[in-house]
């Protein structure tokens, strides 16, 4: 459970606020989560299917939460798809989200420090330039090529299908050999 929690917290606590936009909110959710996941842990078949799970409890937490706030808001009825505005979109992004770190993990050290501080630490890139003493446009520049590496490498290994704002709904993965997915 403790490799569950260094694992995904970061990821969580990031998903959720970005949802519901307000930090005492996010950690009170986040905690909800993992003593659903600590509760339920048993119960999952495979370790396969373990970040799909676990956004899903987080998306059904999420829910729950603006349920109940909607309640204390005289009645409002909550609308699932004002926060989640597509469930397949979700669920993609989520088993997607599997892969980002093993690929950022794999690129040169450069690339793979700076994606690691400004896409899963959520750090400013101004903060990663300080950090790893590196100019600002230098930083935006390691960024912006390790984004790019992260693409071609997400092409490599699956396929997409996206919905009329570009948005990721579905993908496959093309290779079941692929290191990352």
């Amino acid at each position: 459970m403790e490799q569950i929690y260094k694992q995904y917290y970061s990821r969580l606590f990031s998903f959720i606020n970005s949802k519901v936009h307000d930090t005492e909110d996010a950690k009170d959710i986040l905690s909800e989560v993992f003593i659903k996941i600590y509760k339920n842990i048993d119960k999952l078949d495979s370790d396969e299917k373990l970040t799909s799970w676990i956004f899903t409890i987080t998306r059904n937490s999420i829910i729950d939460f603006y349920r109940k706030d909607a309640k204390n808001r005289d009645n409002i009825e909550f609308n699932e798809e004002y926060i989640f505005k597509d469930k397949e979109q979700a669920d993609a992004i989520s088993e997607l989200s599997e892969c980002i770190e093993p690929i950022i993990n794999s690129l040169a050290p450069k690339y793979a420090q700076a994606l690691y501080l400004s896409e899963i630490k959520e750090l400013k890139q101004k903060e990663i330039a300080d950090k790893l003493d590196i100019s600002s446009s230098s930083i935006k520049n390691i960024i912006f090529r390790g984004k790019k590496q992260i693409k071609e490498k997400l092409h490599q290994c699956c396929s997409y299908k996206y919905d009329n704002f570009g948005n990721i709904v579905e993908f496959d993965i093309k290779d079941k050999n692929c290191n990352f997915c």
